[in-house]
């Protein structure tokens, strides 16, 4: 394919992208119900025409949104993961790094979203094989992020998987309580918590019972 031939493909791979990064600073200024299809197509500098050529419905434009936060955020979520086994973050970091992804923006959204897929049946639907994936992602980073003589790959994503669901909830309380040293608290005790979920006796304990035994 020529130079020239190639630029309308370039061109509407950069419409699409812009489309989609108005579509979440939208929904993140003025919240889901008022982020309409006219104002996004206005801060993404496009026409409407162009908008619906690309997104037919406001539902594929929202789930191309939600499907690019959480690729994102799985990005940010690997290469943190990596960073803590390689040694280049101590283990309560992740901790910290976990708190400002559920705490700001990429929750945000995504609560924003999830919040509104539960009353409609069709968005939830669309929905739920891409937020499948993100956590399909999520146990496999979470597999990878312990050593398997340490703690075998199922222990290891409830352990993970238990710190997430925390700073999950966490945030949640985040939207009507400001409260710093309630939450510096939390995630204190947690991370003191944490190392002993992974490598030590607190975990060896949480994994005693029926359920966990071969």
């Amino acid at each position: 394919m020529s130079r020239h031939a190639r630029q309308p493909q370039i061109r509407s791979i950069a419409t699409r992208e812009r489309l989609i990064r108005a579509t979440l600073d939208e929904m993140f200024e003025v919240g889901y119900h008022a982020a309409t299809t006219h104002q996004i197509a206005e801060r993404a500098r496009v026409s409407r025409g162009a908008l619906l050529h690309h997104f037919p419905t406001r539902a594929d434009i929202i789930l191309a949104a939600m499907e690019t936060l959480l690729e994102e955020g799985t990005a940010e979520i690997r290469a943190t993961s990596e960073a803590v086994r390689d040694g280049r973050v101590p283990l309560p970091g992740f901790v910290d790094f976990l708190w400002g992804l559920f705490s700001g923006r990429f929750f945000y959204l995504s609560l924003e979203m999830i919040t509104e897929a539960r009353n409609d049946p069709d968005l939830r639907d669309r929905m739920i094989p891409v937020v499948r994936h993100f956590h399909e992602a999520l146990d496999g980073i979470w597999v990878a992020f312990c050593d398997a003589e340490t703690r075998p790959a199922r222990e290891a994503r409830i352990i993970l998987n238990l710190t997430v669901c925390l700073m999950r909830g966490m945030g949640v309380q985040t939207v009507l309580r400001t409260d710093p040293d309630y939450f510096g608290d939390l995630l204190e005790a947690w991370k003191a918590l944490l190392p002993q979920m992974v490598g030590g006796a607190t975990g060896d304990a949480m994994f005693s019972g029926a359920r966990f035994r071969p």
